[in-house]
């Protein structure tokens, strides 16, 4: 029976910290708010509802707490005891949202490595880096430059795929060893 006993003032600890933590929470967005009303001109007659419920919380959390060292007391007296953190930090603590876009991808395997830059493993200094990425012609490049003389396109058209980077082949290199990672081919 000391053990249902212990196993209820436990449970009851851990609900009467969880509403105590929920009370907090609320009091603190309701002081944020006050503070905001307070700091945008307003006098205090527009934010008095507020007010009133802040006080109401506190008159709660102080019977929560008076609750909580009954139980805590009820435990110690039983003999065996749990140690269960109930403590409820005052601290206002402002999260900010996560960004819009998406955490960069990590591509472990360099055979996988797109044609733009993107965070890796080095296999030399084993570092995570963001490549630096360069083009250079390629058989691709040469290849498009031959149909286009074939066609004759020798007016210096011809030289266009020389131009353009789409055509080209792409070298990832580590920023911070300077070696060559891969050679994403066009073909």
């Amino acid at each position: 029976m000391p053990d249902e006993q212990l196993t209820n003032t436990s449970e009851e600890l851990n609900r009467l910290s969880f509403r105590r933590q929920q009370l907090m929470d609320k009091r603190n967005i309701l002081a944020m708010l006050i503070q905001f009303k307070r700091n945008n001109g307003q006098n205090e007659q527009q934010y008095s509802r507020e007010t009133e419920e802040l006080k109401e919380i506190d008159e709660q959390l102080n019977i929560l707490s008076e609750k909580k060292i009954q139980l805590e007391n009820r435990q110690r007296s039983s003999g065996r005891t749990h140690i269960i953190d109930t403590t409820v930090s005052t601290d206002v603590i402002i999260i900010e949202s996560p960004p819009p876009y998406p955490a960069p991808r990590v591509i472990l395997d360099v055979q996988q490595l797109p044609r733009h830059s993107s965070q890796t493993q080095c296999p030399d200094c084993h570092q995570f880096v963001t490549t630096d990425v360069t083009t250079k012609a390629g058989s691709a490049t040469y290849i498009v430059c031959l149909i286009s003389i074939l066609f004759c396109c020798v007016a210096g058209c011809c030289v266009i795929p020389f131009c353009v980077d789409g055509c080209k082949d792409v070298v990832h290199k580590c920023p911070k060893c300077r070696s060559h990672i891969i050679t994403c081919k066009k073909l």
